[in-house]
């Protein structure tokens, strides 16, 4: 009987960490009040299959880095640092257009990532 207990507080514990990593989403502070952005290159597939745990993982600890840099003071010439986010799906010229049209439109000081080498 104890066994079969702790098989289902197992489960639980498993499908509940299962819908913290995929489904839940949180609100981030609005950060692109800043003329100087960093941008990031973020991989997902396209469907969603496997990767999207690295993908919102990626995502999370690249804002968490900006939101860390604003609290901290951290500015370049005075200026807080913002940001500007782009996901992959590996075909080289999509992530060429996409860091081309953010990069004619924002101040982007640098780029982050991305997560396959053949996309640099």
């Amino acid at each position: 009987m104890a066994s079969w207990w702790s098989f289902r507080c197992l489960w639980l514990y498993y499908i509940l960490g299962q819908f913290n990593v995929l489904y839940v989403r949180t609100d981030w502070p609005s950060l692109n009040t800043s003329n100087i952005q960093l941008l990031s290159l973020l991989y997902d597939t396209p469907g969603g299959s496997s990767p999207l745990i690295t993908y919102v993982h990626g995502f999370a600890m690249f804002k968490s880095a900006i939101i860390l840099a604003q609290r901290y003071n951290i500015t370049i010439e005075g200026e807080f640092i913002g940001s500007q986010s782009v996901s992959t799906d590996g075909i080289i010229m999509d992530v060429l257009q996409s860091t081309c049209q953010i990069t004619s439109t924002a101040n982007i000081v640098g780029i982050v990532g991305p997560r396959l080498s053949r996309e640099s």
